[in-house]
């Protein structure tokens, strides 16, 4: 039952998706006991003084950030004691996927990806999540995989949210890494299209966009490939006692949705090289075609040529030049031989 529940679903709550347009730091902010929200608010000292207060209000705290400055993110180290190195991830924007223990603080940073059809390229994003005992925070950079409809699912589902900051942190994994579906397909329907045009009977050929698309699909498994590795760290000794044994089992969920993406990928990736290469081996008969039409019409060209050269000379003894039947007779006999050619080349299908 807890496998299939943290499979999270994507949509979004209104009132959190218009916080991510209007400019707003801070997307959503609450305090979660036994599963259940218990205060809402866009305040990080809110938090921080509910993490205080401990006792009967044992909980967690889920603080959702979108672009935060270098202040913003000092104040939510202060908040929830997350170390400065830590932190320091977030203000240099790293881009490489990590899994990294810091004292309490567990860091996972992830890449987000969307596919623009229109321009055929993979944006890119990053997400960093610190997850402690008692908080869980998430600071998103780019326009990809936003996280209202994971906690949405997962208020919905109490019994999964009970878990705390590990649970939020998985479901937020997963979701992350479903959203490479989508990417995926883009690049697939593309590559059924490029192979399409490569075999069409069009004189074009699709080169400068295959070479493109691979450029793409390298840029996604680039971005990709070294996260399974970091993925695994999460069912092993990185994952701190705080989190639920029975939560930690589902990471490996995570990593095998990483896999089949990366595997199509890969598959993606052999696609278009083999598509560049017929393209080329394409171009390359269509020149040979080319030629060999151009080298048939010169060699019937070559006949007339010829005899209109020798008659041309104005040299005595050439039989007929001066009688019109030889004239006729001569032309007769190009004709021929012209045509006797023309055919030639047809059935050797050089025309």
């Amino acid at each position: 039952m807890l496998r299939g529940v943290t499979k999270v679903k994507r949509h979004s709550r209104s009132g959190a998706t218009a916080a991510c347009h209007d400019g707003r730091v801070i997307i959503d902010g609450a305090w979660y006991v036994s599963g259940e929200r218990t205060l809402d608010t866009d305040s990080i000292d809110d938090l921080a003084a509910e993490r205080h207060k401990g006792g009967s209000r044992s909980g967690f705290a889920w603080l959702g950030l979108r672009m935060p400055t270098d202040d913003e993110l000092s104040d939510v180290a202060k908040a929830f004691d997350i170390p400065e190195l830590a932190i320091a991830d977030a203000r240099h924007k790293h881009d490489r996927p990590k899994v990294e223990r810091h004292d309490s603080c567990l860091l996972t940073v992830v890449p987000t990806a969307r596919y623009v059809d229109t321009r055929e390229e993979v944006e890119f994003g990053n997400l960093f999540l610190y997850a402690g005992q008692d908080y869980i925070v998430t600071v998103r950079y780019g326009q990809a995989a936003p996280l209202q409809g994971v906690r949405t699912d997962l208020e919905r589902t109490p019994d999964i949210m009970r878990h705390g900051p590990g649970a939020v942190l998985q479901a937020a994994l997963l979701h992350v890494v479903e959203s490479y579906g989508p990417v995926m397909d883009g690049l697939e329907n593309d590559v059924r299209e490029v192979e399409r045009d490569v075999f069409s009977e069009s004189r074009g050929q699709p080169t400068r966009r295959i070479y493109f698309l691979i450029r793409e699909v390298l840029d996604f498994l680039i971005a990709l490939e070294p996260l399974s590795s970091s993925m695994k760290r999460l069912t092993g000794p990185e994952c701190l006692p705080w989190v639920d044994p029975e939560i930690v089992p589902l990471f490996r969920d995570v990593d095998e949705a990483l896999s089949a993406v990366v595997e199509r990928g890969r598959t993606a990736h052999q696609l278009l090289n083999n598509a560049l290469q017929a393209s080329m081996t394409q171009a390359a008969m269509k020149q040979n075609e080319d030629t060999r039409r151009i080298s048939a019409w010169v060699a019937i060209g070559v006949i007339p040529t010829v005899v209109a050269g020798l008659f041309g000379m104005n040299l005595g003894g050439i039989p007929g030049h001066d009688h019109v039947l030889g004239f006729v007779s001569v032309c007769a006999v190009t004709l021929l031989v012209s045509i006797w050619l023309y055919r030639r080349f047809r059935k050797a299908k050089w025309l």
